[in-house]
């Protein structure tokens, strides 16, 4: 039996089987502090809720806004912060003069940038949310781009030069470079999903981007009608989505970059 659990796709399956306990104890110890007003429903309740929760429209609705925010704020975040990771760290003199200012922006909060988002486009637009998301995953992709040339071997790139006989940047580039890279993109990118979901699901909690209502705004509602069970129950959808949005992020990064040192064939 210990062999068995010695395999990487035997232990995530018990990961799997783990989970909804953790949950429950985590109910239990709660329930344990907790005053009586706001006692942890059952979990039995939570996960009946989240199913009947998934047949109503609103729902359904505010659900796929949310998850299109989140992908448009990924989408942008992936494009510059590949971008500018590369203008910015190929180069050591270029990078140390951009590394203050990349530090400064990484510390502010995204919800101090709010005001700033609402002149533009008004505090009700959609736009604040997927802008204000994408902004603290550029930098993620930034600094994993950064991290991914750094490690970069320049016998690699020579002995490609030699062989290859040519020293055009551009080849050197896509054929060498670019896959001692994406690993480290790959990861900037896993981090940056997880950031996403969080920023995207809070700034709908405090009411920006109220054109198009999200799950978190349906967090706001319902705990202000004092409905804690549908409160827990939209809070642990946002969690398994995250977790299946995680999970297929992973089994990407698995089968795409096999050949990588990095890849911890957790699926075998």
């Amino acid at each position: 039996m210990k062999n068995y659990f010695k395999k990487p796709k035997y232990s995530v399956a018990l990961g799997f089987i783990l989970l909804p306990m953790i949950l429950i104890l985590l109910c239990f110890i709660i329930n344990l502090f907790a005053p009586p007003k706001l006692q942890f429903p059952q979990p039995s309740t939570i996960f009946s809720d989240i199913l009947l929760s998934l047949s109503e429209k609103s729902v359904l609705q505010a659900l796929k806004n949310t998850l299109l925010n989140v992908f448009i704020a990924l989408a942008v975040s992936f494009f510059f912060g590949i971008l500018f990771g590369l203008l910015l760290g190929f180069n050591s003199r270029r990078w140390n003069l951009s590394q203050p200012t990349v530090d400064f922006f990484r510390s502010i909060p995204v919800t101090f940038l709010i005001p700033a988002t609402a002149l533009l486009f008004g505090i009700q637009s959609i736009k604040n949310v997927w802008l204000l998301a994408s902004y603290p995953c550029m930098l993620i992709m930034v600094l994993n781009v950064r991290a991914g040339l750094n490690k970069l071997e320049t016998e690699r790139t020579l002995s490609f030069c030699i062989i290859s006989g040519s020293t055009n940047p551009f080849k050197k580039f896509f054929k060498v470079t670019l896959f001692e890279i994406l690993p480290d993109i790959s990861t900037g990118f896993r981090i940056a999903l997880s950031y996403c979901i969080v920023i995207v699901t809070v700034l709908e909690y405090t009411l920006v981007g109220s054109e198009n209502l999200g799950i978190g705004y349906l967090v706001y509602d319902e705990f202000n009608r004092f409905n804690y069970v549908r409160v827990y129950s939209f809070i642990f959808l946002i969690g398994f989505i995250g977790f299946l949005l995680n999970k297929i992020a992973e089994l990407i990064d698995y089968y795409l970059f096999r050949w990588s040192k990095n890849n911890s064939n957790d699926f075998k």
